[in-house]
């Protein structure tokens, strides 16, 4: 057997030749480092073939290079018609549990335009590889991926493979551009029904390559004022008019892609916006009543270079919220003043605070409501020599102080859309908070969503402190500049969430229940089996939110809650409740030194009962049509157990066991810690 290897020489970039076969990664979005062929030639056999193939690492040959190396996009034309070559994906990140779990790349195949016959299929959408690919570690303590191709007959025609579906910045481009043209804005606005879609696409920023990060906002005509908004200080480029404002009408902010490789991200988006400017009755109701601010690709740079988790300076922007800066992170400066300006209702000019730890609301006993009132008009002024006047009087203050307790915060929902590689399913990551009211209230959206998409994990949800505050194993960063956290600690905004999209499939799928007041509802038949996830799937998934929004302000006409097992809201705030108050309990018992935190047993005050809308719905049982509230949730002492115990063993049930359980020392001490606690009754209205 003859043995031959070398290195594919790159006639130009991005192109490989070997032989009859050519390797491109020279298009948008593609990923390819060099290339390697091994040929093994048997005497009477075929040959055998195979391509080693690297990925550049996100910056690679940068100053900025770091070791994110899981994206691959590349294409393969040529060869001899049927020939079977294998492809081996090295030293990309080891991604074996993903793969461990039935994650398969995704290929397309381009057939040129030479073969007329089949001109539909030229734009053939993409799909996942056959067979099941298989990963090992090399010599080297390389992680290599491996996959076969088959040379087709047409030499036309071009395979495309990737890590998962792509979405590049162009295909966004032209999307908005269908869009604007579909929805274009009268000269006079007063011309537009209450019910028309309004559609706006401006650039808020350039990226440090100078691409056009997009901000979208979408809702109906009724409301709005010939007032524009303001052009926030160092954003809005481009000299086109601002968006109208609306009046009444909260602001829901969407964000998506700004790690590059979580493509799925983008069609969560897609599947979002396309519902919103859709004529069914459910999406006219959310434009009706909010504001939508979309920003589709935090990113773009990142996308069109092929990076998996990083821009062009090797950060991750998703931990730069607290203190983004418009010269090194533009979009997330742009994503976060947008945030600020619309909660507080009013600009806040960065030039004019300290960028590491001044804010304009601060708790020093100088910073008192007469203050702020103050700073307000000279910040819509730009009078800077008031401003920094009144700005010294301010002390040690920190992003918490954002939180303006007094305010009427002008947003309502905040979510930001990621891939996730490891853990299956689509959830969401929300905040924690040290009252019982909060929570609740932040794990509402999560549980809506379990009704309205079936491949939503509410099991996989994660709600808790540590997830706030952990830092990343590679540079350490902390989730605490995240978008998620951020934002609750710039505006306290309880619905504040992460939403993860796994590349390949979940674990389960919900039974999704029916609309009661939509008789006319198709329902297929449900599989019981996960799907592979596609982009169909996840642009489902953005509609879910949309119909879930509507579910959380109790708008929806449609609503599958009532035929659920929550029945309304009260029953389905209820249960998040009990079940809370279990978790502290079980805590407790315990003994575990990861007792929660939550403060469960502080009646609720008048003020939270007028900030949350969860106490107005427990006092108010009468908008529970089919289930009552639950009053009380009592815990039942050990030792009246015991004789119900007796009785079942009479009954042949248990059979007795001669040997007694021993129990550890130190669990004893705990149970006797905790005997008080077991015969606590937790009310409705001494529990917030």
């Amino acid at each position: 057997m003859n043995i031959t290897s070398d290195v594919v020489p790159e006639v130009q970039p991005g192109v490989f030749i070997h032989n009859s076969f050519t390797i491109l990664s020279n298009f948008e979005s593609a990923n390819l480092a060099r290339v390697k062929y091994v040929s093994k030639q048997i005497p009477g056999i075929d040959e055998d073939l195979e391509f080693h193939l690297w990925t550049n690492p996100d910056c690679g040959g940068t100053e900025f290079e770091c070791n994110y190396k899981s994206w691959f996009y590349f294409a393969l034309k040529g060869g001899t018609p049927g020939m079977h070559v294998r492809l081996n994906i090295v030293s990309s990140n080891n991604q074996s549990k993903m793969y461990s779990q039935g994650m398969t790349p995704v290929f397309k195949v381009d057939l040129g335009k030479t073969d007329k016959s089949s001109e539909k299929f030229c734009k053939a959408s993409w799909s996942r590889i056959k067979e099941i690919p298989t990963y090992q570690i090399n010599n080297n303590q390389e992680f290599v991926l491996s996959f076969s191709h088959r040379a087709l007959k047409n030499i036309e025609a071009t395979t495309y493979y990737a890590f998962t579906y792509p979405y590049t910045y162009t295909e966004l481009c032209n999307s908005l551009s269908f869009y604007e043209k579909q929805f274009p804005l009268s000269s006079d606005i007063r011309e537009n029904n209450e019910t028309d879609i309004y559609f706006y696409r401006e650039t808020i920023v350039k990226s440090l390559e100078n691409r056009s990060v997009d901000l979208l906002t979408i809702s109906s005509f009724k409301g709005i004022s010939e007032e524009r908004e303001c052009r926030l200080f160092g954003l809005f480029p481009e000299d086109k008019p601002r968006s109208f404002v609306f009046k009444n009408k909260k602001v829901i902010i969407m964000s998506a892609r700004v790690h590059p490789g979580e493509t799925p991200s983008s069609f969560v988006m897609n599947g979002l916006i396309k519902y919103l400017v859709s004529k069914d009755e459910q999406a006219n109701i959310l434009r009706q009543n909010y504001v939508f601010k979309l920003i589709p690709m935090l990113n773009p740079d990142g996308v069109a270079r092929g990076f998996y988790r990083t821009d062009t300076r090797g950060c991750n922007l998703n931990r730069f919220y607290l203190k983004p800066s418009l010269k090194l992170h533009p979009s997330i400066y742009a994503a976060r003043s947008l945030i600020l300006y619309h909660h507080f209702g009013y600009e806040l000019r960065d030039e004019l605070i300290e960028e590491n730890s001044t804010s304009i609301f601060c708790n020093s006993s100088d910073n008192n409501d007469e203050l702020n009132a103050k700073m307000k008009p000279t910040i819509l002024n730009n009078d800077v020599d008031s401003f920094n006047a009144l700005l010294k009087k301010s002390q040690s203050c920190t992003a918490d102080s954002f939180t303006n307790k007094g305010l009427d915060s002008g947003l309502y929902l905040y979510v930001d859309f990621h891939g996730h590689a490891s853990k299956k399913g689509i959830f969401m990551y929300g905040n924690n908070f040290d009252n019982i009211v909060d929570n609740i209230e932040c794990m509402v959206y999560p549980t809506l969503m379990t009704i309205n998409n079936q491949n939503f994990h509410y099991t996989s949800c994660n709600f808790s402190k540590r997830n706030m505050y952990s830092k990343d194993k590679k540079f350490g960063l902390s989730k605490e500049g995240s978008g998620r956290v951020a934002v609750l600690k710039y505006t306290g905004l309880v619905r504040s969430y992460t939403l993860e999209c796994n590349y390949n499939t979940g674990r389960f799928v919900n039974y999704i229940p029916p609309k009661v007041n939509f008789v006319s509802e198709r329902r297929p038949i449900q599989s019981v089996i996960p799907p592979k996830f596609t982009p169909t799937v996840f642009e489902q998934v953005g509609k879910s939110l949309a119909i879930s929004i509507l579910d959380l302000s109790n708008l929806n006409p449609n609503s599958r809650l009532d035929s659920s097992e929550f029945k309304s809201l009260t029953g389905l705030r209820e249960i998040l409740r009990s079940n809370i108050i279990n978790d502290c309990n079980r805590t407790r018992r315990l003994g575990s030194k990861s007792t929660s935190s939550i403060n469960i047993d502080t009646p609720i005050t008048s003020k939270q009962i007028k900030k949350s809308s969860i106490s107005y719905d427990l006092m108010n049982p009468s908008t529970s049509k089919l289930l009552q509230p639950i009053m009380t949730i009592a815990v039942a002492p050990k030792g009246k157990s015991v004789p119900l115990r007796k009785t079942i063993k009479k009954s042949g049930i248990l059979k007795k066991n001669k040997k007694k359980r021993k129990i550890p020392p130190s669990k004893q001490k705990a149970i006797a810690n905790t005997n008080t606690s077991d015969n606590i009754i937790f009310s409705m209205h001494n529990c917030p």
